[in-house]
C-alpha cells in the first residue's frame, strides 16, 4: 500500500518569481502526474467525444482567463512554469479548471463562535469534495507554507502546481475554505476564484481585510466562502456583480453549495450533470443534496459546543461526507493550528487525523 500523503510543510518564500521557481523546482515530477491523470480522463471520455479537440477546447478556456490573472501571480505561474518545464498553459489550467468545469457541488463547511465552542475559541472546519481524480488527489495533496514578500505568510492545503488557496491559515489567524456555489451568473471577465482567495490571505489580517480583497476583483463563478479569525466567522456569498454576507446564528455559521442570503436567492443556478467516470451518484450533483447536507450539519452541530474532535465527527458523517471528499481540515484560528486527515481512500474525514501547529 503507498504510504500516506506527506503533510510536512512545503516551504515557498520570496518574491513571485522567488515562490514560482523554488515550487517549479520541488515539485516537476508531481505537476506532470496531476496533468497525466487529466489526459487520461479525456481519453476515458474520448469514447464518445475526441480527446484531443476536448483538450484543446479546456485549455482555450483555461486561457481566456489569463488576461485576468493579476500580475504578481503571472509572474509566479511563469516561474513555476520554467522552473518545473512545463508549458504555461497546463500550469493555468490546474489553477483555474473549477472556474471553467464549475463542478464541486457537494463541499460542506462550518464554523463555532465562542458561544458554541468547547475551547471558548472561534473554530472552523471544511470538506472539499471532488467529482473526479480521487487517487491522484489524495496521493499528491501537499501542505504548502507560503511567506510572500511584503505579505502575509499562510499555510495552503493544495496540490502540486495550485498557487491559488481553497483551504487556508495565515499568520493573522485567518481561516478561509472555498465552496462553490452554483450561480445562474458566470464569466470569464474575472479573477479566478482560487486566486482571489490566495490573495485574501496573504494580504489579510483580519476577515473585514480578506474581504475587502475578494471583493476588489471581479468573481468569474458562483462561491460560498467561509472566513474564521479568533473574533469571528462568516460566509460570503459571490456571483459575478454581487455578494452577500452571512454570519452565525447562535454560534453556529454552516455553508454548502446553495445560497442562503435572501438577496442571492434569485441567482441560484442549475446544478450539473454528473461527469463521466465520477465514483459519485448522480443524487450527489443537485440541489437537494447541497439542501441536506447543510440541514444535517445543522441537526449535528446545533445546540452544544463543539471540540475540534467533534467537528471531526460532523465532517465524517454519513450524511455529510461523500465518495468525494478529498480534503477535510479544522482550524483553531486563534491557537494557529489545523488539523487535516489523511487516508488511502474516501471519503478522507473517516481516517486518522494529524494536528499541525503553524511553524510561523
Amino acid at each position: 500500500m503507498d504510504a500516506l500523503p506527506d503533510l510536512t510543510p512545503i516551504s515557498l518564500a520570496g518574491t513571485p518569481p522567488e515562490l514560482g521557481r523554488a515550487h517549479g523546482l520541488l515539485l516537476a515530477r508531481e505537476i506532470r502526474l496531476l496533468r497525466r491523470a487529466f489526459f487520461r480522463f479525456l481519453l476515458r471520455v474520448g469514447m464518445l467525444v475526441a480527446a484531443w479537440p476536448l483538450a484543446l477546447l479546456f485549455y482555450a478556456l483555461g486561457g481566456r482567463f489569463w488576461s485576468q490573472v493579476p500580475p504578481s501571480l503571472k509572474e509566479e505561474m511563469r516561474a513555476l512554469a520554467a522552473a518545473a518545464d512545463l508549458d504555461m498553459a497546463s500550469v493555468l489550467l490546474i489553477n483555474v479548471l473549477d472556474d471553467v468545469a464549475n463542478a464541486l457541488p457537494r463541499c460542506s463547511a462550518l464554523a463555532v463562535t465562542p458561544r458554541a465552542s468547547a475551547t471558548g475559541g472561534v473554530l472552523a472546519g471544511r470538506n472539499l469534495d471532488y467529482p473526479l481524480f480521487l487517487e491522484v488527489l489524495l496521493r499528491q495533496q501537499r501542505l504548502f507554507r507560503v511567506s510572500p514578500a511584503g505579505g502575509v505568510p499562510f499555510l495552503s492545503v493544495a496540490w502540486p502546481g495550485y498557487v491559488g488557496v481553497c483551504t487556508g491559515l495565515n499568520r493573522a489567524g485567518v481561516a478561509l475554505s472555498q465552496l462553490t456555489a452554483m450561480s445562474r451568473r458566470t464569466t470569464f471577465r474575472g479573477v479566478p476564484a482560487a486566486l482571489r482567495f490566495r490573495l485574501a490571505l496573504e494580504r489579510g489580517a483580519h476577515i473585514s481585510a480578506a474581504v475587502r480583497e475578494i471583493l476588489a476583483h471581479p468573481a468569474t463563478i458562483g462561491n460560498n466562502v467561509l472566513l474564521a479569525d479568533p473574533a469571528g466567522a462568516l460566509v460570503l456569498e459571490l456571483a459575478p456583480g454581487a455578494w452577500a454576507c452571512r454570519r452565525p446564528v447562535a454560534g453556529l455559521l454552516t455553508a454548502t453549495n446553495h445560497f442562503q442570503a435572501p438577496e442571492m436567492a434569485g441567482l441560484r443556478g442549475r446544478f450539473p450533470r454528473r461527469p463521466p467516470g465520477s465514483p459519485l451518484s448522480p443524487g450527489h450533483f443537485t440541489f437537494a443534496y447541497s439542501v441536506a447536507r447543510d440541514r444535517r450539519l445543522q441537526e449535528q452541530a446545533g445546540g452544544r459546543k463543539l471540540s475540534p474532535r467533534e467537528i471531526m465527527a460532523i465532517l465524517a458523517d454519513p450524511g455529510i461526507a461523500n465518495p468525494g471528499t478529498v480534503v477535510s481540515a479544522v482550524f483553531a484560528p486563534a491557537a494557529g493550528t489545523l488539523w487535516l486527515a489523511r487516508g488511502h481512500d474516501t471519503p478522507v474525514s473517516r481516517h486518522r487525523w494529524g494536528e499541525i501547529r503553524a511553524p510561523w
